[in-house]
């Protein structure tokens, strides 16, 4: 691996995690990751070239067939078909173009599947930058909310509109003037992995900061996805780390009695369950700050003020969209192979709010049941690592308890179905058969 090729992935990596929807930058037609996309492709493919690696799985990786590149070559030729049932079904060709493009970034999976090794670019310098990069988004969203709050309280368009000038449109204000940017989607990841690492007291600063001040910007973002997404990761965390103590115990009374001999894990399991009981209530106080609309009744003495009502317009999108489908949905052709890109639903031809429902609409249950297939083999291969002896460290299971929160997450905002997503998902992917392999070489050895 060269200089120019660390670099590249350096700079793929830290636009990804810091460039939001991607647009930030434009080259004409093509955006900065796109162009970062191409030139990755091409620089493997000059690799392989160069060193006449055809036949070689070690570099090759488009021929290194195990279940995870089948399944990825398998979800990039439902993609063609998918393209096809759309124009087919004479969807516009400008959103089938744009459905298409979204989700071809799996391929990255076959250069990631070579550079992210130890020997190349590793796992960890990958989750430094993903901090780092967490922690400068974190920073910059509070301070644009900080503004809005005060600063532009009184006047706020003109800092509304020269803010997504700035930004190319891709930030998304609250009624409270607090901001939405889709990279909180890596401070979410970024605070999930410092807290791990906090309560299991192996942290630097970094993470001291990542959790500060990643909490504060994603409450201000009013997203109540992300709330849920933590608190399903913390939940697979506390699960996660039980069974690593007692797997080793026989017995159930030797193994509940071990976890109560564990300081430690009695320590986090009680910080996780204060982090899982106050989540419901920061829900509440988001739903009430986007949604909540004062209503005051007229009496010949004075206006009482009853009970605010809540217009939670986002909840009642979402329901129209599920309605919509399942219409669409009971033909049994489209429920197997979907309508095809391009598709609208409820108005919508741009995607569903509901990443795994999308799916299902454009790809049908061919298509679902090739992503859920690689979803799973991420938590399968690390099972299978683990029963051979591999222990899981804390890193990983952030990583899985963190993916476990993103599976989540897509079902209420759109992430694991364009590059934001993707990017997650293929270093898991890459990062859990490596895993695998590692366990299965030291297994030959």
């Amino acid at each position: 691996m060269n200089r120019f090729e660390k670099t590249l992935l350096t700079i793929l990596f830290v636009e990804l995690f810091v460039g939001g929807g991607g647009r930030l930058i434009d080259f004409g037609v093509l955006s900065i990751r796109q162009v970062l996309f191409l030139l990755l492709m091409v620089t493997f493919v000059y690799r392989i070239v160069k060193e006449k690696a055809y036949f070689n799985k070690d570099i090759n990786t488009l021929i290194r067939f195990n279940p995870v590149t089948i399944g990825v070559y398998a979800l990039i030729a439902w993609f063609v078909v998918s393209a096809a049932i759309g124009f087919f079904n004479n969807h516009p060709v400008s959103i089938i173009v744009m459905d298409f493009f979204r989700v071809s970034y799996v391929a990255l999976y076959f250069p990631l599947a070579y550079y992210i090794s130890n020997e190349r670019f590793t796992l960890n310098r990958i989750i430094t930058l993903l901090k780092y990069s967490a922690l400068a988004v974190a920073i910059y969203t509070i301070t644009v909310d900080l503004l809005g709050k005060t600063v532009f309280a009184a006047d706020f368009y003109p800092f509304y509109v020269f803010m997504n000038t700035i930004m190319n449109d891709d930030l998304f204000f609250r009624p409270s003037n607090g901001v939405f940017y889709k990279s909180h989607f890596f401070v979410l990841i970024g605070l999930i992995l410092s807290l791990n690492h906090l309560l299991n007291k192996n942290y630097r600063k970094l993470d001291i900061a990542i959790v500060i001040l990643s909490s504060i910007s994603i409450l201000w973002s009013e997203t109540r996805g992300f709330l849920l997404a933590f608190m399903l990761s913390v939940l697979m965390i506390i699960i996660l780390d039980v069974k690593v103590i007692v797997d080793p115990i026989k017995g159930l009374s030797r193994k509940f009695k071990k976890l109560l001999q564990s300081q430690q894990f009695i320590k986090k399991f009680v910080m996780c369950v204060i982090v899982l009981v106050a989540v419901p209530f920061m829900y509440k106080y988001m739903t009430l700050e986007r949604f909540e609309v004062a209503t005051v009744e007229q009496t010949p003495d004075a206006e009482v003020e009853v009970q605010p009502e809540v217009n939670d317009v986002s909840v009642n999108a979402r329901m129209e969209f599920i309605v919509a489908s399942k219409e669409i949905l009971v033909q049994p052709v489209y429920l197997i192979f979907g309508t095809g890109y391009g598709s609208g639903v409820a108005g919508r031809t741009d995607g569903l709010e509901m990443s795994f429902l999308d799916i299902l609409v454009e790809q049908g249950i061919i298509g679902l049941a090739i992503w859920c297939f690689l979803f799973l083999m991420i938590y399968l291969n690390y099972y299978y690592a683990y029963k051979k002896g591999q222990k899981l460290t804390t890193l990983e299971v952030s990583l899985l308890s963190a993916f476990m929160g993103v599976l989540l997450l897509t079902n209420i905002n759109p992430f694991i179905n364009n590059p934001i997503g993707i990017s997650f998902f293929l270093i898991m992917l890459v990062a859990s058969q490596s895993k695998k392999e590692m366990r299965a070489s030291e297994e030959l050895q």
